[in-house]
């Protein structure tokens, strides 16, 4: 059985078209298409096994025709998946990636409409399955509207009473809702940060006054990723702060999926806390590198990883 749950409430199939130059006003024609399935949880998958690991599995929610599509591929990659199925269709994810300015835009469908009956139904399912075998829980991702984040929280707190390690890496209401839970991890980056809490990354004192709150929660590890600028890590002890030593490119679609993806491995492996900064800065790094979410090549991680900057 897995050790490792990665919950996604509202996976997708991801269609990236590759073009020369991005007309928002003319016809596009994609120079290569990358079609994946996605959404924060397979991502999240991908990185995993990218990196050796796949004691894990992948659940939540997939519905319809686009969802067979999702669970094809996932089979196809050979990431482990075990979804709850709806009557309503699964998302679709577009994104558009300019080579000639390294920019990219994305658009991104709600989400299926989930009944009342389905979520509870869903929640057993997952309950069920797993409560018993698995070592941690990642919340990742969003959901639907019509999914209402208490639920989430609900879900997340029976695996807590049972002393799972709870990560999350999520967004809006969701993030307010299940931060107030004390999961092991926190993972946001610092525009969320500051639109949920209200926390400028610059303001050290409050965010260790912000971590601290939380610490009484039962929260361990509070990692706010910053694109460009690197990432920050606080713990108990600890306030570390990892910077990149180049930018390797502007394509960074999945690469807050491939840095958790770092964090929750090192987590695993018994790294010390500035090694799994590391591995989760080089990852998300490696992301920007390739076309598709959380498609990075391992020698690119171990290169990036010898050139990360740790300051205390």
């Amino acid at each position: 059985m897995a050790d490792t749950l990665i919950l996604n409430f509202n996976p997708a199939l991801d269609r990236t078209a590759v073009v020369e130059r991005y007309d928002p006003y003319g016809v596009n024609k994609a120079k290569r298409l990358v079609v994946l399935p996605g959404g924060k949880g397979a991502n999240l998958g991908r990185a995993l096994k990218t990196l050796g690991y796949s004691n894990f599995v992948c659940s939540g929610i997939l519905g319809g025709a686009i969802g067979n599509i999702v669970k094809r591929l996932l089979d196809r990659e050979g990431i482990p998946n075990d979804y709850f199925w709806i009557d309503d269709e699964t998302r679709i994810a577009y994104a558009t990636y300019e080579e000639s300015s390294g920019i990219g835009t994305i658009t991104n469908e709600q989400g299926p409409v989930v009944t009342e009956e389905e979520l509870e139904r869903c929640i057993r399912f997952i309950k069920d399955r797993y409560l018993a075998s698995v070592r941690r829980v990642i919340l990742s991702g969003g959901a639907p509207p019509s999914i209402i984040p208490e639920k989430i929280r609900e879900l997340l707190n029976i695996f807590k009473a049972a002393n799972r390690e709870i990560f999350i890496d999520t967004s809006g209401e969701i993030l307010k809702v299940c931060a107030g839970l004390g999961p092991f991890c926190i993972k946001i980056n610092e525009d969320e940060l500051k639109d949920a809490f209200g926390i400028n990354t610059e303001d050290r004192r409050s965010l260790k006054e912000f971590y601290n709150d939380l610490s009484r929660l039962g929260t361990n590890w509070l990692i706010i990723t910053r694109g460009e600028k690197g990432a920050i890590l606080v713990s108990r002890d600890r306030l570390i702060i990892g910077k990149n030593k180049k930018l390797y490119s502007h394509y960074a679609i999945g690469s807050g999926d491939a840095f958790l993806g770092g964090i929750v491995y090192g987590r695993i492996l018994g790294l010390d806390i500035v090694e799994i900064l590391k591995l989760g800065m080089a990852c998300g790094t490696a992301n920007t590198l390739e076309f598709g979410a959380c498609v990075f090549k391992l020698e690119d991680v171990e290169r990036i990883k010898r050139e990360i900057i740790i300051e205390d």
